[in-house]
């Protein structure tokens, strides 16, 4: 039985030994370095009468995204106080989770110089009191974004930017800017 019995545990040692080469070479399949997916997936939202959305810069400050604003059934912000909340830049759970803003500080003391005009068939002007012709495009998009969602209800507006130096031409929301 000796002969029988050694066999046996020789076979079941090759048949191992075998798997365990199979498993190692991975059955032929190739390594492969990272692939870059990009962005996770991004959800359209819609402005609706219930928020208004304040528009921060991702953590990888590459994009625009919408923090939303929420009032009471029936009731929207005015332009000029969310203006506001955007300049003072992201707080609470936007905060938490990175956003962060290309917009300059206001200069102290000057908040009162904020305005939003009444919508026109040109857009909306939003004046403020410093230069804007040097603003990156992250910065002119999170003013345009956030006043344009909130002027009209389930609307995007063209907002005509008007600083200390000069007048943008109207622009509409592009958030991938």
């Amino acid at each position: 039985m000796t002969g029988h019995g050694t066999r046996s545990r020789a076979a079941v040692a090759t048949a191992t030994l075998v798997s365990c080469a199979l498993l190692l070479t991975g059955c032929g399949i190739k390594r492969t370095g990272v692939i870059d997916s990009g962005h996770a997936a991004t959800v359209k939202i819609s402005g609706g009468n219930k928020s208004n959305f304040l528009y921060f810069v991702s953590k990888d400050g590459d994009r625009l995204v919408p923090s939303p604003f929420s009032l009471a059934e029936g009731y929207r912000i005015n332009p000029v106080v969310l203006l506001r909340l955007l300049f003072d830049g992201p707080r609470g759970r936007a905060a938490e989770v990175g956003l962060t803003t290309a917009l300059p500080r206001l200069p102290a003391g000057q908040e009162e110089q904020l305005a939003v005009s009444p919508y026109t068939h040109e857009g909306t002007t939003v004046r403020v009191p410093f230069a804007v012709g040097d603003l990156s495009d992250l910065a002119r998009m999170q003013i345009v974004c956030t006043i344009g969602t909130a002027v009209l209800t389930d609307t995007v507006s063209p907002v005509i930017l008007r600083g200390s130096d000069t007048t943008l031409p109207a622009a509409d929301c592009d958030r991938k800017r």
